[in-house]
């Protein structure tokens, strides 16, 4: 999922291994960059450059085909999200040395498997809770340790906010470096409650923007009303609705925005997309909730039928 700190974990690989190797590359934001005009074309181009140290080549050249075809290259290809990506920068139309390695790092399993066997594909898995509650100390408090113990039971609150998620925890430990009492503490823990972390919600909701319609709409139905429910009955619902359960939630794994208990079968959410998921359908109506497609909060619900004004969708 976003923020989980795949490019992180992927360039410290990087840093460490590329000595062992003739040539390296690592190439950021793959993703990003192929949207732009001739992006593949400019990052197929600065692959080259990187490997063979040369400005100019064209990749259909004997020359350069040869020329990595005896070299022993690491490359990284950072936040891929097109198959299509990785065939023009490290596929069939390029073939590198012998003990050769390419990463890459993508929010979609299904852009890997097609690409490369299951076994070959790890998931990133969040912080663990003390390692959790050291790197949002790190940067609520920085250096002073004092403060770091006076405040454990507040700063334990604050991580069960946002769970294991690296970026997420950097980023909500940095909002309350500035709390200068433990009662700006809780009114900041207060209103996480109600107001959550913007930038925290940007990064993670690059994921559900990429979906498709199908998915957007079970993915807010999932975060509404069936997080912690059975498979099975989450899908009946969904096919009441109209939506293609089988298919959606199966891209909703793949891109980390849902997972299913092994053993309960229950689909299960992490609270911050959970979040995203209720955000957006109050974005959808902010002014009048009685024109949404979903209702979910008690007051919402109790203030329009007591005024009566719920209409049917």
């Amino acid at each position: 999922m976003g923020g989980i700190r795949k490019t992180t974990l992927s360039e410290t690989v990087f840093h460490r291994l590329s000595s062992k190797f003739e040539a390296s590359c690592f190439l950021r934001n793959v993703r990003e960059n192929s949207e732009q005009t001739d992006g593949l074309y400019r990052l197929q181009n600065k692959l080259l450059k990187e490997i063979l140290k040369e400005e100019g080549l064209s990749i259909g050249s004997t020359f350069v085909r040869e020329s990595l075809s005896r070299t022993k290259v690491l490359i990284v290809l950072d936040d891929v999200s097109d198959s299509m990506q990785i065939e023009h920068l490290a596929g069939i139309r390029l073939q590198y040395g012998t003990g050769s390695r390419i990463i890459i790092t993508s929010r979609d399993r299904s852009t890997l498997r097609q690409i490369v066997e299951e076994d070959k594909i790890y998931k990133v898995e969040g912080l663990k809770p003390d390692d959790a509650l050291q790197l949002f100390c790190s940067r609520a408090f920085k250096n002073n340790s004092t403060r770091r113990t006076d405040y454990k039971e507040l700063a334990e609150k604050a991580v069960d906010c946002v769970g294991g998620i690296p970026l997420a925890l950097v980023l909500l430990g940095s909002s309350f470096l500035n709390c200068k009492s433990k009662e700006e503490w809780e009114d900041e823990l207060n209103k996480l409650k109600q107001f959550p972390n913007e930038n925290i919600q940007r990064v993670l909701r690059l994921s559900y923007d990429g979906l498709g319609r199908n998915e957007k709409e079970i993915f807010l139905d999932i975060a509404c009303f069936h997080k912690g429910k059975h498979v099975d009955y989450v899908k009946k619902m969904l096919a009441i609705r109209g939506f293609f359960a089988g298919a959606g939630i199966r891209v909703l794994v793949d891109m980390s925005l849902i997972s299913i208990h092994s053993t309960k079968k229950t689909i299960e959410m992490h609270d911050l997309l959970q979040e995203i998921g209720s955000t957006i359908v109050h974005e959808q109506c902010i002014e009048d909730p009685a024109k949404r497609n979903r209702l979910f909060n008690d007051v919402d619900i109790y203030r329009l039928l007591k005024s009566n004004t719920v209409r049917a969708k």
